[in-house]
């Protein structure tokens, strides 16, 4: 069977992080670049995937965007819920499985390095989900794991085994798939146009943290 961490693992990663008041946020590092591409689209609705505690859901409602943001972990759902609920629609959700929307529910879905926890044949299906569940001329935006973060993450989370290319269980329990630029760009074969940028995020003392792919597609 595929190892894939799921709702329990997540419950015990935001628990903790609850527990010492440490939220896991970027500070909006991730939608910034995509508030422009929001606006030439006209989005008005947004569905996010794997929202953690809704920091970003939160930020692109406050910018008058009606925002569903759904996680597979309870913990993350309620701690959103607590602070955000007011603004925006959080459900706790496996985006694993089929969405629980109809087609073309969204302008736009999104999506911050939580896309590249599941191995190939799952990644698969969760990338036509979210091409059913957006609307003709909508977008999807993400960022995920490239194949250049791989080294760079090995140095703080050793790898137990590769259980499939690219995809990897690391000592911690958690799964990781790092992407390709061609893998990328066959997952999305089916939309009419798609921009992707190598992302470099460095650390303070201005090390390289992280590889990313950023992406827009359109539908």
């Amino acid at each position: 069977m595929t190892t894939i961490a799921g709702a329990e693992y997540w419950d015990s990663f935001f628990q903790q992080r609850r527990e010492s008041d440490r939220d896991l946020d970027w500070q909006g590092r991730w939608i910034e670049p995509f508030l422009e591409p929001l606006r030439d689209a006209s989005a008005a609705t947004v569905l996010e995937l794997g929202c953690g505690t809704g920091n970003d859901a939160a930020r692109l409602a406050g910018r008058g965007y009606t925002v569903t943001a759904i996680d597979v972990s309870g913990e993350a759902i309620r701690w959103g819920r607590s602070r955000f609920g007011t603004r925006v629609d959080f459900r706790v959700a496996d985006v694993t499985q089929p969405l629980p929307f109809p087609e073309s529910s969204f302008d736009a879905v999104m999506s911050n390095v939580a896309l590249h926890m599941f191995p190939d044949g799952v990644t698969r299906a969760v990338f036509a989900e979210i091409g059913r569940v957006v609307r003709p001329g909508g977008l999807f935006l993400f960022h995920v794991n490239a194949i250049e973060d791989r080294p760079l993450r090995a140095r703080a989370r050793p790898v137990v085994r590769e259980i499939e290319p690219d995809y990897v269980l690391e000592e911690t329990g958690q799964t990781m798939h790092f992407f390709s630029d061609d893998y990328l760009r066959e997952l999305l074969l089916p939309w009419r146009t798609v921009s992707l940028e190598s992302v470099e995020i460095t650390d303070v003392a201005g090390r390289p943290f992280k590889r990313v792919w950023r992406g827009i597609a359109h539908r």
